[in-house]
Protein backbone atom coordinates (compact mmCIF):
# COMPACT_ATOMS: atom_id res chain seq x y z
CA UNK A 1 0.00 0.00 0.00
CA UNK A 2 1.37 3.43 -0.75
CA UNK A 3 0.67 6.91 0.65
CA UNK A 4 0.77 10.38 0.26
CA UNK A 5 3.08 12.40 2.68
CA UNK A 6 0.51 15.16 3.99
CA UNK A 7 1.21 18.15 6.09
CA UNK A 8 -1.39 20.32 8.35
CA UNK A 9 -0.60 23.19 10.04
CA UNK A 10 -2.99 24.73 13.09
CA UNK A 11 -3.17 27.69 14.87
CA UNK A 12 -4.57 28.72 18.01
CA UNK A 13 -6.79 31.52 18.22
CA UNK A 14 -7.77 33.99 21.11
CA UNK A 15 -11.02 31.59 21.70
CA UNK A 16 -8.32 28.84 21.88
CA UNK A 17 -10.21 27.24 18.65
CA UNK A 18 -8.41 25.51 16.46
CA UNK A 19 -7.70 26.90 12.93
CA UNK A 20 -6.49 24.60 10.03
CA UNK A 21 -4.25 27.56 8.48
CA UNK A 22 -2.67 24.98 5.58
CA UNK A 23 -2.87 21.38 4.30
CA UNK A 24 -1.21 19.96 1.90
CA UNK A 25 -0.71 16.43 0.35
CA UNK A 26 2.72 15.70 -1.43
CA UNK A 27 2.24 13.41 -5.05
CA UNK A 28 3.02 9.92 -4.40
CA UNK A 29 6.63 9.13 -4.40
CA UNK A 30 7.70 12.51 -3.08
CA UNK A 31 10.98 12.30 -1.64
CA UNK A 32 11.24 12.31 2.09
CA UNK A 33 13.41 14.73 1.83
CA UNK A 34 11.71 17.29 -0.12
CA UNK A 35 8.97 17.06 2.43
CA UNK A 36 11.18 17.76 5.15
CA UNK A 37 12.57 20.87 2.70
CA UNK A 38 8.91 21.96 2.78
CA UNK A 39 8.41 21.50 6.27
CA UNK A 40 11.49 23.65 6.98
CA UNK A 41 10.37 26.48 4.86
CA UNK A 42 6.80 26.65 6.67
CA UNK A 43 8.62 26.99 9.58
CA UNK A 44 10.61 29.28 8.81
CA UNK A 45 7.99 31.30 7.05
CA UNK A 46 5.28 31.01 9.79
CA UNK A 47 6.18 32.30 13.21
CA UNK A 48 5.41 30.15 16.55
CA UNK A 49 5.66 26.45 15.28
CA UNK A 50 6.67 24.82 18.13
CA UNK A 51 5.28 21.16 17.52
CA UNK A 52 5.48 18.63 14.69
CA UNK A 53 3.96 15.27 14.86
CA UNK A 54 5.21 12.89 12.08
CA UNK A 55 4.11 9.26 11.45
CA UNK A 56 7.18 7.10 12.34
CA UNK A 57 5.65 3.77 11.68
CA UNK A 58 7.76 1.93 8.96
CA UNK A 59 10.39 4.02 7.14
CA UNK A 60 9.23 7.55 9.18
CA UNK A 61 11.92 6.72 11.79
CA UNK A 62 13.92 8.16 9.33
CA UNK A 63 11.95 11.23 8.28
CA UNK A 64 11.83 11.70 12.05
CA UNK A 65 15.33 12.12 12.33
CA UNK A 66 15.82 13.98 9.24
CA UNK A 67 13.84 16.24 10.22
CA UNK A 68 15.54 16.80 13.80
CA UNK A 69 19.06 17.17 12.03
CA UNK A 70 17.72 20.14 10.27
CA UNK A 71 16.31 21.95 13.14
CA UNK A 72 12.99 20.79 13.42
CA UNK A 73 10.93 20.65 16.21
CA UNK A 74 9.43 17.17 16.07
CA UNK A 75 8.81 14.17 17.66
CA UNK A 76 7.95 10.75 16.06
CA UNK A 77 4.54 8.45 16.99
CA UNK A 78 4.00 5.18 15.93
CA UNK A 79 0.52 4.52 14.44
CA UNK A 80 -0.46 1.44 16.27
CA UNK A 81 -4.23 0.38 16.82
CA UNK A 82 -3.83 2.01 19.88
CA UNK A 83 -2.90 5.04 19.41
CA UNK A 84 -5.26 5.78 16.05
CA UNK A 85 -7.76 4.57 18.08
CA UNK A 86 -6.07 7.95 20.82
CA UNK A 87 -5.76 10.05 18.00
CA UNK A 88 -9.02 10.19 16.37
CA UNK A 89 -11.20 10.14 19.68
CA UNK A 90 -9.35 13.07 20.32
CA UNK A 91 -10.13 14.83 17.35
CA UNK A 92 -13.83 13.41 17.20
CA UNK A 93 -14.06 15.17 21.07
CA UNK A 94 -12.32 18.20 19.57
CA UNK A 95 -14.88 18.84 16.12
CA UNK A 96 -17.77 17.26 18.69
CA UNK A 97 -16.90 20.57 20.96
CA UNK A 98 -16.95 22.96 18.16
CA UNK A 99 -13.43 23.68 18.82
CA UNK A 100 -11.99 23.19 15.34
CA UNK A 101 -12.57 25.09 12.18
CA UNK A 102 -11.09 24.59 9.07
CA UNK A 103 -11.84 25.89 5.29
CA UNK A 104 -14.12 24.28 2.71
CA UNK A 105 -11.97 21.36 1.35
CA UNK A 106 -13.77 19.04 -0.60
CA UNK A 107 -10.76 16.02 -0.64
CA UNK A 108 -11.08 16.41 3.21
CA UNK A 109 -14.75 16.29 3.73
CA UNK A 110 -14.10 13.00 1.60
CA UNK A 111 -11.77 11.56 3.17
CA UNK A 112 -13.56 12.59 6.88
CA UNK A 113 -16.77 11.51 6.01
CA UNK A 114 -15.50 7.77 4.21
CA UNK A 115 -13.03 6.66 7.17
CA UNK A 116 -14.59 3.45 8.66
CA UNK A 117 -14.11 2.08 11.68
CA UNK A 118 -15.57 -0.98 13.75
CA UNK A 119 -14.38 -2.44 16.79
CA UNK A 120 -11.69 -5.23 16.92
CA UNK A 121 -11.95 -8.35 18.57
CA UNK A 122 -9.08 -6.95 20.82
CA UNK A 123 -11.61 -4.58 21.92
CA UNK A 124 -9.78 -1.33 19.86
CA UNK A 125 -11.51 0.50 17.35
CA UNK A 126 -9.69 0.11 14.10
CA UNK A 127 -10.05 3.00 11.20
CA UNK A 128 -9.82 2.48 7.75
CA UNK A 129 -10.52 3.63 4.36
CA UNK A 130 -12.34 2.38 1.16
CA UNK A 131 -10.48 0.74 -1.59
CA UNK A 132 -9.09 3.45 -4.14
CA UNK A 133 -9.49 6.34 -1.45
CA UNK A 134 -6.82 8.05 0.65
CA UNK A 135 -6.87 9.44 4.37
CA UNK A 136 -3.65 11.57 4.13
CA UNK A 137 -4.97 14.55 5.11
CA UNK A 138 -7.31 12.79 7.82
CA UNK A 139 -4.41 11.84 9.48
CA UNK A 140 -2.31 15.04 9.41
CA UNK A 141 -5.20 17.15 10.32
CA UNK A 142 -5.60 14.38 13.51
CA UNK A 143 -2.28 14.29 14.10
CA UNK A 144 -1.68 18.04 14.23
CA UNK A 145 -5.22 18.25 16.61
CA UNK A 146 -3.74 15.59 18.51
CA UNK A 147 -0.45 17.57 18.91
CA UNK A 148 -2.23 20.31 20.68
CA UNK A 149 -3.22 18.30 23.67
CA UNK A 150 -0.23 17.25 25.16
CA UNK A 151 1.08 18.85 28.97
CA UNK A 152 3.61 20.64 28.18
CA UNK A 153 3.23 21.09 24.69
CA UNK A 154 -0.04 22.96 24.73
CA UNK A 155 -0.95 25.29 21.72
CA UNK A 156 -0.51 28.40 23.19
CA UNK A 157 -2.09 31.83 21.97
CA UNK A 158 -0.88 32.51 18.81
CA UNK A 159 1.22 29.61 18.53
CA UNK A 160 1.41 26.79 15.51
CA UNK A 161 1.11 23.26 15.45
CA UNK A 162 2.40 21.01 12.46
Amino acid sequence: RRDHSAVAVLSEDEDGVLRLIHLKRFPLETPYASVIGYLKGLCDTLEGVNRILIDQTGVGEYVVEDALNVGLPAEGVVLTVKTKEQIMTYLKTVMARGMLRYPYDRMLLHELNVEKFELSKSGYITFTHPEGTHDDRLWALALAVYASRKPGFAVTKGRRVL
